[in-house]
């Protein structure tokens, strides 16, 4: 399974969701299409199982990492930019693919945690809620933008110094 996974990981970086098939990730595999549904049901679920696979890893690294919570949020924004060509892949089969869905919503969870913590002492308690709400928006709209005039980060370091005000 995890050499598939890896398999499908490197399809997916590659070729995006649209450009990549079941039929090329078994190619690449060495097994036939069929054989890949035996762990994926769809292209979807191995779509979700990738992307669930790459972010287990960053809530681990992120997780061992010692320091300012805004620097554990930007060392997951970093992370999560490199595949910035998957996310939006996410944005567009989300509403459609139940685990693709479910990989969305882990996401958010994880990055509103990360930004409730980098906006504690930044912002009075009853806004802290909003103010990470903003953030986490404001990655999620960097993201999905597939021609980006600025990196996610350097638009989310200017709302937490705006929110420092």
């Amino acid at each position: 399974m995890d050499a598939l996974l890896a398999v499908a990981e490197e399809q997916f970086l590659a070729h995006g969701f649209a450009g990549t098939s079941v039929a090329e990730i078994a190619r690449a595999a060495g097994i036939e299409p069929g054989s890949v549904y035996w762990y994926f049901r769809t292209k979807d679920h191995a779509f979700a199982a990738v992307l669930n696979r790459l972010l287990d890893g960053e809530v681990a690294r992120i997780g061992d990492l010692a320091g300012e919570p805004a620097s554990c949020l930007f060392a997951a924004l970093d992370s999560v930019e490199r595949r910035r060509t998957l996310h939006p892949c996410v944005a567009e089969r989300a509403p459609h693919a139940p685990p693709v869905m479910a990989y969305h919503e882990r996401l958010h969870e994880w990055l509103h945690g990360l930004a409730l913590a980098a906006v504690t002492d930044l912002v009075p308690e009853p806004d802290r809620e909003l103010a990470a709400e903003a953030v986490v928006a404001t990655i999620e709209g960097g993201l999905a933008n597939p021609a980006p005039t600025r990196p996610t980060s350097a638009l989310v370091r200017y709302l937490l110094a705006a929110l420092a005000v």
